[in-house]
This record gives structure tokens, sequence and C-alpha cells, in this order.
């Protein structure tokens, strides 16, 4: 799923991703080269750039603001994170600040600051990465250009740096004008705009944008723009603020000022209530746009809820927020709940708040099943939509509305990159259909762990008809609670029925194990259709998956597994992990919906269901009859060299067959088959483990086929994991 929007550590890994940046990243012609340097400086990077020197990198602009040339070793202090989703940056500059000293690194759907432990004043180095312009703002972004995988390589130096200094002007240093020249070098560096200044005007522009002017010279209005890093609402007009710092930024409509929190704002405003949600059946986390003072927050009397229950007590989370616990709510999980604040100071100001304000979300902490159930109205309606109950409206074609605020519970079973698919581990549908569910989670803030529970805060909406759960503010690992067991009883003639709108909810359908885990025994590969109406084969441009068909042995029904995010390998037909045709295999994977025309890559499977493997090792092959009738002898083992081992024979006839693998030495590393085995086609897969089901080293080994009287061997290379 790649949606537009906006680690590798050690040396080894490191030097790997390099010779793979050099062979397949976006090609460059100017830098770097043989008489170039291997590093750059931000301001060489942007001092250089398109400016066709010898050392000299270039960007897309304006043709594209896809990456252009990959460079290496671009290095800086970390001065801001966006951390809102769905796109993450980190912005980074140089120690001792000035003209072209900041940066925007761009992470696509992944936000890298958690699994590096970035934080402010860190010094890091951008390893590989394409240099882009989005918008006249220059960025270091993945080469591959992939929201949902992105190959960037980031690298943690040291801790602990103080800020660079910020660049200082007034308000005709830093008015949004694009022809802005003094503005122009600070662009993704530390800004601070000297004040007083007024607020004047807070409509008409984009979500919680303001625009301020000096009494000293009205005409020069600047821009600031509080969505990137926060959530702050902009104060009314004519409030007068007597500073305002942040990054530098430019877009389309000109340079504007991105503050990171609401400390970078000195005003004689009072806080505001910015988020609220539950976190837990009876807690509450009530989070300010400032730090607020641990005295006003933690008092349980500033806060009163819709249900009429009881705060009962208060405790900071943070400076920026406050846990609440809560009883007698009288709410069952979905009902909507409210809380209202009032008397809550500012820390840096010591304004109070005088005029409550609140917040509405959904109480308790669902599970996925309760998360992802049908929706009744939708299900009475007509036509029949099967539409989550908490998504937002739409969703059908494309990205539905959010709904409201919410927050469930799960465990991961699956990654695609910057998807996850959570489930409960609750039974079988086949026992109790009812809320089984899964659900998929987009571009979370911080990498999940498989197998792991969470407590994730954030909206659900429907994205071409599958249940995503997105915008996420907060996450709480809740720890190892172990994948659960793939649900069996999934058939192919359940996949085989489609999508129809079971209004009833009396019918076992495909959408019933939506997002869960799933595995489909004996399963036969066939070819892909290229042309419509084409005999024997199935539709499929594009080669970001294959097709099976099953139950055997009718094979009636038809059922793409697709190669989600690339995590089977590249979407190639020689792609070494994609079963060779008419192969029985079992899969594993999670059950995804999508009613994309463009997804995978033919209008002809919209509205379908699709089993998508974790990894490879979720499809296994079956050592079992094939459909051919061999005439001789044959045996292969392919790819070569590989880092799993296809092995396929041919039996002209029934016999007693012994297939084994062996090193150099000579000695026998796993037995693979063994025993009497009809006449045809057999194959089966050696996934580099021994006997033991440790895995062995890489290296040359040998594989022996007895059949009868006849002894067949062969050979591979195999690859280290």
């Amino acid at each position: 799923m790649n949606r537009m929007s906006k680690p590798l550590t050690g040396l080894f890994a490191l030097a790997m991703m390099l010779t793979v940046a050099q062979s397949a990243f976006a090609a460059f012609t100017h830098y770097p080269n043989g008489t170039c340097p291997d590093t750059l400086s931000i301001f060489q990077l942007k001092s250089r750039l398109d400016t066709n020197g010898a050392c000299s990198p270039n960007d897309q602009f304006p043709t594209s603001s896809a990456p252009g040339d990959t460079i290496y070793g671009v290095a800086g202090i970390i001065t801001a994170f966006d951390e809102i989703p769905v796109g993450f940056d980190i912005f980074i500059q140089t120690t001792g600040g000035g003209p072209n000293t900041g940066i925007d690194v761009f992470t696509h759907g992944t936000n890298f600051r958690q699994p590096y432990g970035f934080n402010l004043g860190d010094s890091m180095v951008v390893e590989v990465a394409g240099v882009a312009n989005f918008q006249g703002d220059v960025e270091l972004e993945a080469p591959n250009n992939l929201f949902s995988n992105p190959n960037i390589v980031l690298r943690k130096v040291n801790s602990g740096n103080a800020l660079p200094p910020f660049f200082s002007g007034n308000t005709t240093d830093l008015k949004e004008l694009p022809t802005n020249t003094t503005f122009a070098p600070y662009v993704s560096a530390l800004v601070h705009l000297n004040g007083p200044v007024r607020v004047a005007r807070v409509t008409g522009l984009p979500f919680n944008a303001m625009l301020v002017v000096s009494d000293a010279a009205t005409s020069d209005s600047v821009f600031i723009d509080f969505a990137k890093f926060t959530s702050i609402v902009p104060p009314p007009v004519g409030t007068v603020i007597n500073s305002i710092q942040g990054i530098g930024n430019k877009a389309t409509r000109g340079f504007r000022i991105m503050p990171r929190n609401g400390d970078d704002i000195q005003d004689n405003v009072p806080p505001s209530i910015s988020d609220a949600y539950a976190v837990a059946d009876d807690q509450y986390r009530v989070v300010f746009d400032r730090s607020v003072t641990a005295a006003s927050a933690t008092n349980t009397g500033n806060y009163t809820l819709g249900s009429f229950g009881n705060v009962d007590a208060a405790a900071m989370d943070g400076t920026f927020a406050t846990i609440l616990t809560v009883s007698a709510t009288g709410l069952s999980h979905g009902q909507t709940e409210q809380v209202q604040v009032n008397g809550i100071t500012g820390v840096s100001n010591g304004q109070t708040m005088t005029t409550p304000q609140s917040r509405t979300f959904l109480a308790g902490v669902l599970s996925c099943g309760e998360m992802s159930q049908p929706n009744p109205d939708t299900l009475a309606a007509n036509p029949c939509v099967d539409k989550a109950l908490y998504s937002g409206a739409g969703g059908e074609f494309l990205n539905g509305n959010f709904g409201p605020r919410s927050t469930m519970t799960g465990i991961v079973v699956g990654q695609f990159g910057n998807l996850y698919y959570m489930e409960d581990g609750a039974p079988d549908p086949a026992v109790n259909q009812h809320n089984s569910r899964g659900i998929t989670i987009f571009a979370p803030p911080q990498n999940l762990v498989v197998g792991h529970r969470y407590v994730i805060a954030g909206a659900a909406e429907d994205f071409w008809q599958e249940n995503e759960f997105a915008a996420i503010q907060y996450i709480k690992d809740q720890g190892a609670a172990g994948v659960p067991a793939a649900w069996t009883s999934l058939t192919p003639d359940v996949m085989g029925l489609g999508d129809p709108c079971d209004a009833t909810q009396t019918v076992l359908t495909a959408r019933d194990y939506l997002s869960t885990l799933v595995r489909l025994t004996n399963m036969k590969v066939v070819p892909k259709q290229v042309t419509t109406g084409t005999p024997n084969q199935r539709l499929l441009t594009g080669n970001n998956g294959f097709f099976v068909v099953g139950p055997s042995p009718t094979n009636q029904d038809t059922i793409i597994i697709e190669n989600q995010n690339t995590v089977l390998g590249s979407n190639s037909a020689s792609n070494a992990n994609y079963p060779a045709l008419y192969t029985h295999i079992n899969v594993t994977g999670v059950v995804h919906f999508t009613n994309n025309p463009a997804s995978p890559n033919n209008a002809n499977n919209a509205g379908t269901f699709r089993i998508c493997p974790r990894t490879a090792s979720d499809l296994s092959v079956v050592v079992g009859v094939g459909d051919e009738n061999p005439v001789s002898l044959s045996f292969a083992a392919y790819p070569n060299p590989a880092r799993t081992v296809n092995l396929a024979f041919a039996l002209p006839r029934s016999t007693n067959i012994d297939l084994a693998v062996y090193d150099l030495l000579g000695r026998k590393v796993v037995q693979l088959a063994k025993g009497t085995y009809p006449a045809g086609l057999h194959r089966t897969v050696w996934n580099a483990t021994n006997s033991a089901g440790g895995h062995v080293g890489p290296g040359i080994y040998f594989y022996r086929l007895r059949a009868g009287d006849e002894v067949r061997t062969a050979r591979t290379l195999l690859l280290g994991n």
C-alpha cells in the first residue's frame, strides 16, 4: 500500500546498504564521483544543489518532487521531530547555525525516532538518502521513494549536544512572501520571531494556522503553522504574542514558522486542551497544548465528565498531559464520553484557564473485534455495505473520514513496512464469528513488535473498504503476548464467495477473517492472465503476487497471494520466493481486502480478498503429486545461489525414494523425504536447517535423490541469512 503524503546499525549492515545503494538506487551523474568527497555538509549540499558543478548533486525539481541523486554522509544536530501521522520528519542543523545549515530528513511513513533512540540534541548522520525538493523545501528522503517501506539509512553518533543558535528576526525579516530572500537560507533551520506581534488572521488559512503582524510594520505578515508539529489551536485575533520560534519552512504559499510545541510560544494565553482519550477502561489521558503546572493539572476538581462519573485521581504524564482515574461512569465500550477542563495553569506564563474546554471520545479500550464490528445502519442500507461501526463516512473508494477519537488493543501478527495487522487472539470464527475481525494499523509513530500487545489511541477510517486505525496519538506496549495460531477454518470456497454483504451476519464470509492470520493448505500455484479471456490463466498484471487455486482436487476457487509492500522481495517474475507454477503449497498470511482497481495492478481484482504472507517462510511447498505425467526420472535444485532451496523430482512410476542434503565433507545434514511415492511431480523446500532444526552456515551443499536403483544429485551455493 503506497500512500503518498508527505535501522540499520553496525558497520556490516551499513556496508551492505551502501553496496545495494550504489547498484540499485537512483542513478547520479554529478555527485559523488571519484574526484569528489563522499560526504557533504548541509551547507555544501544546499549551496551546490543543481549548480551543475563537478561535485554538485541534483534533485528533479521542478519536473518532480521525487528524489534525484543519491547522496551519502550528511550530518547535523537534531532540532525537531514531526511525529504526527502519517508522514514523519527529522530536522537537523549544523552545530554553529547560520544560513543554509538546516535540512528536513523526510522518513516517509516510518517514524525512525524510536528504533534509533533519537532525541533532541543528538548528532546523527544521514548515510544514504535521495535529495528532493518538495514545494521549495530541500529534503533528504528515501531513494526508493516508497512511503510504506523507505530505504533511507540513518546513524546516531552521540547525544546531549546543544542545539544550534536560532536566527532571530522581525516581521520584515521573516515575512511569508515567497520572494523573501532573508528567510530563504533559514528553511529547515531554527528561527525566532521577535515580538511583540499581534494575531491578525486565523480564518481562510490552512488548518491550525495564523498570520501575525507587528504594529511597527503591519504590511509584513508572518505565517505561523501549528499543524506540522502540534495540535495547538491559534489564539483569537488581537492576541498579543511576545515571541514565537520554531523551524523555518517553505511551501507553495511561501515561508512560515512551525513551532515545535507550546513552549515555543511566549504569550499571555492560558493552556488549551488539545486531545483526550481512554488509556484503560478506568483511565483517561488529557493532553494540553503546552507545559502545565502539576498543582493545577493534578487537582481533580478541575475536571468533570460528561458521563457524570467520578474523577478519583489525576497524575502528571510528562509536562503536557495528565492521566485521570475515573469510576462510576456507567459507560460501555464504544459509548461517547466527554472530559471538561478548567483552572489549568501554564508553566511559562502563569496564565490560568477561566473558560471550560472539553474533548469527546469513545469510552473504554476496545478490542480489535469491537473496533472492526460492522455498522448495523450500513448493513440495513440499500445497497448493503459492510462497514466498520466506528469508521467515519466514506472509504469505499480511497480514504474515508476518521471516526471519533478512540482507543483499542490487540496483538500484532504481521508487519508490512509501516502497515501492521492486529487481532485479539480469539478462537477461530468457525466457533464464534461475533467480533472476530482484526484491524489494520497504518503508519504508527513508532515501530510495533510482532507478537506484542499494544494499547493504541487514534481513529478508525475505511481505506478502499478495509478498516484501518490511523491518526495515532498514543501507544503503550504491554509486552510479549505471542503471535496467535493462524486460523484454519477459512477455506478456498469461503474466499471464493467474494465480498457479499451479509446483512444479517449469519453467514461466514472472508470479511469475518479480515486482518487476521490464517492458513490455507494444499493450494496449487496457477498462471496469471494478462489478456482477458485467455484460457487457463488468471487476471494479474505486474508481478506483485501470484495466484493459487483450491480446494484440491476441484480447484474451483482462485485466490490472490499478494506480495504486499514487497515483503517477499521485488515484484519480479524472477523473484525466487515465488513458488513455481503448479506447485502445491501451504500459505500462512493475513487477510487483506481492497477495492482499489490498481492493487495489484488490474481493475478485475478490485473488491477482492487476498492472503498476504509476512515473509517467505509463510510459503511452504507440499511434497505432493503434480499435474504432469513424467516418462523418466528427473531431479532439480533451484535457484542457485539461494537462501532457501526448492527441490523438485519427477517419478515415472511409484517407487521408494530417499532425498537428503549433504555438506562438502559428505556428512548428512538433514533428511528431506523418504518412503514410497506415487508417479508424478513432487516438490519440497529446504529452509537451510539441519536435522536438529538449527540454521546451517553458507556454502556449497549437495542434494541426493535415490529412487529405486537410480540416483540423481544436484548442488547449490547456499547464501547466508
